[in-house]
């Protein structure tokens, strides 16, 4: 009985993450189509860069640099990371991928480019209440 208890207690700290990685593309489709939602004012001009400043989680921010007649000094529309969440989320519900609203969501840099991840905790079902509510 006290072996149960405590594999409970471990299956309690079970947590699932997924990592949705967004295409640079994808990422400028969703922040523009954003942007234009909330009425952000962006230039009728193409997209020079997108980068990340800051720290993911302590107040970061993308930045989208738009091309000018001066190619040193571009327009700069900077988002927080909170709007650039959201974009991510309106593109997910637009495409159909599935995000559960309990869950944790956050903006991570990573190698292939802007990442958003998504955790919450599992409450898994121990192996002999699922065997009792199969048979």
């Amino acid at each position: 009985m006290a072996q149960s208890a405590k594999l409970k207690t471990q299956a309690d700290m079970l947590l699932e993450v997924r990592k949705l990685v967004f295409s640079d593309g994808l990422l400028q489709e969703a922040l523009l189509a954003h942007c234009k939602t909330e009425d952000v004012k962006i230039p009728n001009s193409q997209i020079q860069k997108v980068r990340f400043a800051g720290t993911p989680g302590q107040g970061g921010q993308v930045v989208i640099a738009f091309v000018t007649s001066n190619p040193k000094n571009p327009y700069e529309v900077h988002l927080n990371e909170g709007f650039v969440l959201s974009a991510m989320i309106a593109l997910c519900k637009q495409m159909g991928v599935p995000l559960p609203r309990d869950a944790a969501k956050t903006v991570q840099l990573t190698d292939q480019g802007l990442a958003m991840t998504v955790s919450m905790k599992v409450d898994p079902v121990s192996p002999s209440s699922q065997t009792r509510a199969v048979g």
